[in-house]
């Protein structure tokens, strides 16, 4: 017998199109009219009205009998936070973070802000020979790894503030920021780029690129990073990884409930 999960005999036209309307309203900032829904999913109007009418009458939709517009109903909110109740985030990034490892073939690791360090929650290793030595409970500082930039950066201010003040600044090499002046300026060009890079901070020889991972709120909770020797990440190969990293991590953010918003035209 087929696996239900990698067959598509067993996909309905039906349910199909009313999950392309519902990712549709969820894609939205705001609630939408049919015609806008079918012109935004390419169906045919008369396809959507039926869509729309069975969700509305099973409660996933509201109607706004003024403007003619469907946003989510009462049910969808409940769905919604039974399966974010469910999500995990180490279960949830564990086959992507594996996946990362297998593209580049560098040691990945999956951290979370603990206390004043990054503590890492999970990792793949290389399977190369030459490769970065940790493991799952090791801690990163957060002014020197790219984990604990990345981490601190996307703090609010008034908590990321108060994590600068209890740092310490300990210099790990030559590269290291033990300034606060200059580590908020770095931290603000980390939001800014939305990515960090670990060159030789924390130890040398050691590079590293680190991305956010986001829950259904936007909040940032965790942060993966791709690491490895400085002579086979070179400029080239970390100009490289940023874009793979940081694919990686939206993944993980999509599937934690993350739903990125495109910017206003």
């Amino acid at each position: 017998m087929n696996s239900i999960a990698d067959s598509d005999r067993y996909s309905i036209r039906a349910v199909d199109r009313a999950i392309d309307v519902i990712q549709c309203l969820a894609a939205s900032d705001s609630a939408l009219t049919a015609d806008e829904i079918a012109a935004a999913i390419g169906l045919p109007k008369s396809t959507v009205f039926r869509v729309l009418a069975t969700l509305l009458g099973r409660g996933l939709l509201d109607r706004d009998p003024e403007r003619q517009t469907f946003r989510f109903g009462t049910l969808a909110l409940l769905v919604g936070v039974r399966a974010l109740g469910d999500l995990d985030v180490k279960r949830v990034a564990r086959p992507i973070i594996e996946q990362l490892a297998e593209a580049t073939g560098e040691t990945v690791h999956l951290s979370v802000l603990n206390e004043r360090s990054a503590l890492c929650i999970d990792k793949i290793d290389s399977k190369r020979a030459v490769r970065m030595s940790s493991y799952v409970g090791f801690r990163d500082p957060l002014h020197c790894s790219g984990v604990g930039k990345i981490l601190l950066a996307f703090q609010d201010e008034a908590a990321r503030e108060a994590l600068i003040e209890r740092i310490g600044f300990e210099k790990h090499t030559e590269r290291t920021i033990t300034d606060p002046a200059a580590l908020r300026a770095h931290l603000r060009q980390i939001v800014a780029l939305g990515h960090a890079v670990d060159h030789e901070e924390i130890e040398d020889g050691l590079s590293c690129v680190a991305a956010p991972v986001r829950d259904h709120t936007g909040k940032v909770v965790a942060a993966i990073s791709n690491s490895g020797p400085t002579y086979r990440l070179d400029e080239a190969a970390m100009r490289d990884l940023v874009g793979v990293v940081r694919e990686h991590a939206a993944r993980i953010s999509a599937a934690l409930g993350y739903l990125a918003r495109k910017p206003a035209r």
